[in-house]
């Protein structure tokens, strides 16, 4: 610890007591008697669950029970000790990085000062408070609840907000998370507590407290690749970039300074080394010096299936005048500070053309197809997500091939660790501001309050490579002008609203603070043309939800054609595994009510089974049930994916609603609470494989169709994403369920750098075979990743599936499984195993056989053949 700068964390045990009364309509037992330990970072339902004195929430219908906790006020309290040496110090802070959310802090009984948003970090002076010895700090925490509802009874006029099943109201008029207080998939669990790191900070010296660092890259003789997939062997041209590091510095007093900037190899050890020192007067108080530093040819970062992540250590080091300013060079700075930088140039690239405008995303120069899937909150106990979570589930969706991930503006801004991880794998990130689905006051202490907020994210997560787009809220827009329109009485009061809000403050912060100069997109959907509505396919990004909440069939997917798909998506239900841990067998039926409980979208379950009833024979079995709703859960997504990677560059990104769930709960997700995948996950590694082979079905104009149309051709198209032309072959074989033969050819690729062609057609009025018999199985044999298509011509419902013998073989953590005749979306089950399968849900042709292996996850050592079960398509029926 430096003599000039001293901290004392304040994470660890702290205590918690319930203040004033118990809600009356509050179950009978409810209430906190007395206190219990507290956990710092941490909320109060997570204590209460912790010192057993409330049922989990997920548990069935318990959530009901609970909602007394977020009706409450909450007090945390602890005493630290302080020494003579640290009360010595000119400045003492008290410094919380998350509030949750509307709190008065006090130290030894003298309040010193409050908050009222829980995205911002509060700094609060305590030196007139302290004293030599013990303290007591407390922080007394109001009623999310009753202060949004105190809030919107003061307001003068009705703000609107979308209502959900299970919810807390006036969501809108408190800046927090804003699905705690309920969403259409997860839990209402209103939050209360000290969610962040917390320290006291003394010091005598000035003080880092804010990095945001920019880059601007300057390549001399542009001849060639560099360096990103397929540089093989390309002249890389050489490249200068100049870092601007934008500091924000509280000091005691005014001063000359010194302050030194480092970039060092440790990391990357490729030999990139940069330093340099500027001399900067700092006032009293707060200064905000912006630095640069010059670094000559780095290696690039580039999203995840496009090249490397090299990752390379910036350090700041600040002092007298005099002193030495850099680590390790015989002083001792006053402060310091870092960050990890990836190198690369980030665009978001909007023309005009004959369709519209173009929407997507360049890196170092280069186009990317973003793959992705939208992120929630991953629990609704917040205390319980840990970085091994992050590096779980974004694993995961880089597993399924993904570069981008849209962090969804309901939720949080995550902590470091998650762009930490999102930086080191590749993934772009979608950052939302933390607005959606309502409309929200813009009187001065909002307006102030989210201001505030916005500066310290954009200064706290600038650094961050991942990071590739600033999007000032979700689906607001569209809300004012389709949900509401402009015919309606309010809509002028509402529309200034919201320029005030995201229009004149959102994105002249974002402009003037990150160095980076990305760009601010007001909103999602949102399109640039005034006269074009938010949501329309032309321009801009759209949010497609025909096919579930329109219940449109799936061939309304591929009548669309957006320029960038950031929401769409359907429903399945989680595994009986994962529904096992909050529900009894016989709730486990889809209109049971405790299950119903566990589906916040409401019709949810039973448009799951009206479109079962489209697509598939319908089960009479739980277990088959969920199941074939994951099964048709990908089949719906894949329909989507598929068409609008066909289109790039037309439509240059999809992301998919969504990665996560934050409980047990049927919903959008691919991957369930807990960890499991779901078939989509799956799917998922292959639809967003960087060489895609693909199949859709036309009438004889080229019209694209559903499977159950009659087809005058079914079309196969081989898509890459590739910055190179593709080498190889498809292999096209047409077969019965039994493993006749045909049609068999081998079809030469002539596909281009990120390039979409169809490549071979399959009539089904030529095929000596009746369509509810035949498989098409199309693969591309070249050196890129893929896998193979297999595709039927008929409804599933209608195929005349042969019963089949599956041979299944287990060694060790590798399972072989072989058909003597077509067997449709093959499902392993590892029973209570944690792990992933390396491939699942897949198909198998005739006399076809795959294996797999188990990727074991959280130390899991049981024996996988005991465990294992496999069922496919025609053992539901």
């Amino acid at each position: 610890m430096n003599d000039q700068v001293a901290r004392t964390s304040l994470a660890g045990e702290w205590t918690v007591r319930q203040d004033g009364p118990t809600p009356a309509d509050a179950p009978d037992g409810a209430g906190l008697d007395g206190s219990i330990p507290g956990e710092v970072p941490g909320d109060v339902y997570h204590d209460l669950l912790r010192a057993e004195e409330i049922p989990d929430p997920f548990v069935e219908d318990n959530e009901l029970d609970v909602q007394w906790v977020g009706q409450t006020d909450w007090t945390y309290t602890r005493t630290i000790d302080v020494g003579e040496a640290q009360l010595a110090h000119d400045e003492h802070r008290l410094v919380f990085e998350g509030l949750d959310t509307v709190a008065a802090v006090s130290v030894n009984g003298t309040v010193v000062g409050s908050s009222d948003n829980m995205f911002r970090r509060y700094e609060f002076a305590v030196g007139d408070a302290l004293e030599a010895g013990e303290n007591e700090i407390a922080v007394a925490f109001a009623s999310p609840v009753e202060y949004a509802a105190e809030r919107a009874g003061e307001y003068p006029y009705e703000v609107r907000s979308i209502e959900f099943p299970v919810e807390q109201p006036h969501r809108n008029f408190i800046r927090k998370a804003q699905c705690h207080f309920g969403w259409d998939w997860g839990t209402c669990l209103p939050t209360v507590g000290i969610w962040r790191d917390a320290e006291l900070v003394s010091f005598s010296e000035p003080r880092i407290t804010d990095v945001a660092v920019g880059q601007e890259h300057a390549v001399a003789g542009d001849n060639g690749d560099d360096g990103g997939d397929g540089a093989e062997g390309a002249d890389v041209p050489s490249r200068t970039v100049d870092l601007q590091v934008d500091l924000r510095v509280e000091a005691p007093a005014a001063g000359d300074y010194e302050v030194s900037l480092a970039i060092d190899d440790d990391a990357v050890g490729d030999g990139t080394t940069a330093r340099t020192t500027h001399s900067v007067a700092l006032e009293a108080g707060v200064s905000e010096p912006s630095l640069s530093l010059t670094v000559e040819d780095p290696e690039l970062w580039w999203p995840a299936g496009h090249g490397d992540q090299p990752l390379y250590d910036l350090t700041v080091g600040l002092a007298p005048v005099g002193e030495a300013a850099a680590v390790g060079e015989g002083g001792e700075p006053a402060d310091t500070a870092g960050e990890r930088v990836g190198f690369r140039e980030i665009e978001l690239v909007r023309e005009r053309d004959d369709a519209g405008e173009s929407f997507g995303f360049e890196v170092n120069g280069r186009p990317i197809y973003a793959k992705g899937a939208n992120w929630i909150p991953t629990d609704g106990i917040p205390t319980r997500v840990d970085t091994a979570d992050y590096e779980r589930l974004l694993g995961d969706a880089v597993a399924a091939n993904m570069n981008t991930i849209r962090i969804w503006g309901g939720g949080i801004y995550e902590r470091d660790e998650f762009y930490e991880t999102c930086d080191e794998l590749g993934l772009l990130v979608w950052q939302d501001f933390m607005f959606a689905c309502a409309l929200y006051p813009s009187d001065d202490e909002f307006i102030d309050s989210v201001a505030a907020e916005a500066e310290y994210q954009v200064r706290r997560l600038s650094a961050h490579p991942s990071i590739a787009l600033w999007c000032g809220n979700n689906e607001n827009e569209e809300m004012l002008r389709e949900w509401i329109g402009e015919g309606a009485e309010d809509y002028d009061t509402y529309a200034a609203d919201y320029d005030d809000l995201y229009l004149e403050t959102l994105g002249p912060i974002v402009e003037s603070l990150d160095p980076d100069g990305r760009a601010f997109w007001p909103a999602s959907p949102h399109s640039t043309s005034p006269d074009v509505l938010p949501n329309d396919t032309s321009e801009g990004d759209v949010h497609f939800w025909d096919v579930w909440h329109s219940g449109d069939p799936f061939s309304r997917y591929l009548e669309a054609e957006p320029r960038f798909a950031s929401e769409f998506g359907y429903q399945s239900f989680p595994s009986i595994e994962t529904l096992s841990d909050v529900l009894e067998p016989a709730d486990m039926n889809p209109t049971a009510p405790l299950m119903e409980h566990h589906q916040r979208n409401p019709g949810g379950n039973g448009r799951i089974l009206q479109r079962m009833v489209d697509h598939f024979r319908i089960p009479f079995d739980m277990a088959d049930f969920v199941y074939l709703s994951q099964v048709q859960q990908g089949l719906a997504i894949e329909t989507a994916i598929e068409h609008w990677r066909r289109l790039q560059p037309h439509c240059m990104g999809t992301i998919y609603w969504q990665l996560n769930d934050m409980w047990q709960v049927a919903s959008w997700s691919s991957i369930e609470y807990g960890g499991r995948w779901k078939a989509l996950q799956h799917v998922a590694r292959r639809f967003y494989a960087p060489v895609l082979v693909s199949t859709v079905p036309v009438d004889e104009e080229g019209n694209r169709l559903a499977r159950e149309a009659d087809a005058d051709v079914h079309e196969v198209w081989v898509t890459s994403d590739r910055d190179h032309a593709l080498e190889g072959d498809v292999e096209l074989r047409v077969e019965t369920f039994s493993g006749e033969t045909l049609r068999a050819e081998t079809i030469e690729l002539d596909i281009g750098a990120r390039e979409s062609e169809a490549v071979a057609t399959v009539d089904p009025a030529a095929l000596d075979a009746d369509p509810s018999e035949v498989l098409v199985r199309a693969e591309y044999t070249g050196p890129e990743g893929s896998y193979a298509k297999h595709e039927v011509l008929d409804v599933y419902k209608r195929l005349a599936l042969p019963e089949v013998d599956l041979d299944v073989t287990v060694d060790g953590d590798e399972v072989t499984v072989a058909a003597d005749a077509a067997a449709l979306y093959v499902h392993l089950d590892q029973g209570p195993l944690a792990g992933v399968f390396s491939d699942n849900f897949f198909d198998l042709a005739a006399g076809e056989e795959r294996t797999v292996t188990f990727d074991r996850r959280d130390g899991d050592d049981g024996d996988l053949a005991d465990a294992l079960s496999v069922t496919h398509l025609r053992e539901t029926y």
